[in-house]
């Protein structure tokens, strides 16, 4: 009873509070929607909220004018009737703003199974008409998994059978885990994963982690006695000291890949990008008389400590997501390219592999897997594309040369569902055995 109570003050409190916030930047939104093509501001479209109740939905017009009449109401890829500044507001999230009205007068949550259209609900198995039990709402765990939605669906020939057959099914059951253990902690959690990105939490813990290690530095060259004189040189140097290790992680593309895949490849990066940063600190001490830096002993200190900590830090991520994983059942012109379908604990040790055994020509360039919390990830800088599915997708042939077959043996009908389904298409298929070194099989 509590959950239920509480979940509604928290929409209404935040709802208007967010619509007196936004309010500026909503009408910048609404200003640059009118100047780009001069059509309406708002977009509105009958959608089924909870017991089946139709409600209209509200967002910033993204595409050109009626397009609803001119396609289907999915979008793939790079639609065409999707404006300029519709790209923008898609890509932000900004076209979502309007939805708060809709939080406030209780036809939708903060927090809730995203809302279909009535066709689609129609098509809806009894088992999945369950979910209109929960009230809508503007993210869920779906919408995050399913974040690069159009990506998914670029090169499908036929838009909404493969949205209907594939992505609807898996929605619904995130949605059902949800409804399963909801609580106000878990909705905040998934409001604040939509709003901050991936990306963003990496620059903050390894920013975070560099400005603790130059404190340090500080603190150890000092003996722990520092004065505010020390204090003062430290804020000076800051930036000198962390903009350039941030920039050359960057570089060698620590923001890119997964914090808890750790091996001996992002290790030398690791190296690499502070190593490179300490010679410069090193150069420009000299070249400015040691102005703005500090001294060289703290410049050191503070590259075997930033070293140290990040590169602790995730190997201790590493750890435990093997872990929580075990509680859960010479390079030629134009190598030999590969796509592996399995659980990214399987498939991502054999890509691992296989793209460091030199003796082999294959290179695994994507990574398919039937759970959608992998999906859009890079572990080992590998992209987890989406479901197996997406390889009946066009955009695939002429891209890989050779699927691997990496599922567990426990699953048999999952196996011959996907056998099946590759059967027909332009691709070499192999079956990957399930031993401690694996080993591709011919089928």
């Amino acid at each position: 009873m509590f959950y239920p109570l509480a979940k509604r003050a928290f929409d209404l409190t935040f709802a208007l509070l967010g619509l007196l916030v936004f309010l500026p930047l909503a009408v910048v939104v609404a200003l640059a929607i009118k100047l780009d093509d001069g059509g309406p501001v708002l977009y509105s479209q009958t959608r089924v909220g909870r017991s089946g109740r139709p409600f209209r939905i509200r967002k910033f017009r993204t595409m050109v004018p009626e397009a609803d009449k001119s396609g289907v109401s999915i979008t793939q890829g790079e639609d065409r009737r999707i404006t300029r500044v519709g790209r923008f507001l898609r890509k932000t999230k900004l076209d979502e703003l309007p939805q708060l009205w809709n939080v406030l007068i209780g036809e939708m949550s903060f927090v809730g199974p995203r809302p279909e259209v009535p066709r689609y609900v129609e098509q809806y198995t009894p088992e999945q008409r369950q979910i209109l039990q929960l009230k809508p709402g503007i993210t869920d765990m779906a919408t995050l998994l399913f974040r690069n939605e159009e990506t998914l669906l670029r090169g499908a020939a036929d838009v909404e059978e493969f949205y209907l057959r594939y992505c609807v099914p898996r929605k619904i059951e995130l949605n059902r885990e949800y409804a399963r253990r909801a609580s106000l902690l878990q909705d905040i959690w998934i409001i604040l994963q939509t709003l901050c990105p991936y990306w963003l939490g990496l620059f903050v813990l390894y920013g975070a982690v560099l400005v603790t290690s130059l404190a340090l530095a500080y603190l150890l060259r000092f003996d722990f006695q520092t004065t505010p004189r020390e204090h003062g040189e430290f804020l000076h140097a800051l930036p000198w000291m962390v903009l350039p290790q941030m920039v050359l992680l960057f570089w060698r593309g620590q923001f890119r890949g997964l914090l808890s895949y750790f091996s001996l490849v992002e290790l030398r990066q690791t190296v690499t990008a502070l190593g490179l940063a300490c010679l410069l600190q090193i150069g420009l001490w000299h070249l400015l008389g040691g102005r703005w830096l500090p001294g060289r002993s703290i410049i050191l200190i503070h590259f075997l400590l930033s070293l140290t900590l990040l590169c602790g830090a995730r190997l201790y991520l590493r750890l435990l997501r093997e872990q929580y994983a075990r509680t859960k059942p010479a390079t030629p012109a134009r190598p030999w390219r590969v796509g592996i379908i399995g659980p990214a604990e399987i498939s991502t040790r054999l890509a691992l592999e296989l793209n460091q055994d030199s003796r082999t020509p294959r290179s695994v360039v994507a990574l398919f897997d039937d759970n959608p919390r992998t999906w859009h990830k890079r572990p080992h800088d590998i992209p987890v594309v989406g479901m197996p599915e997406c390889l009946l997708n066009g955009e695939w042939i002429g891209r890989l040369d050779e699927i691997i077959i990496a599922l567990p043996a426990d699953n048999p009908q999952r196996l011959q569902e996907v056998r099946q389904m590759l059967h027909g298409l332009p691709f070499r298929t192999t079956l990957a055995s399930t031993g401690s070194v694996l080993k591709p099989l011919p089928v």
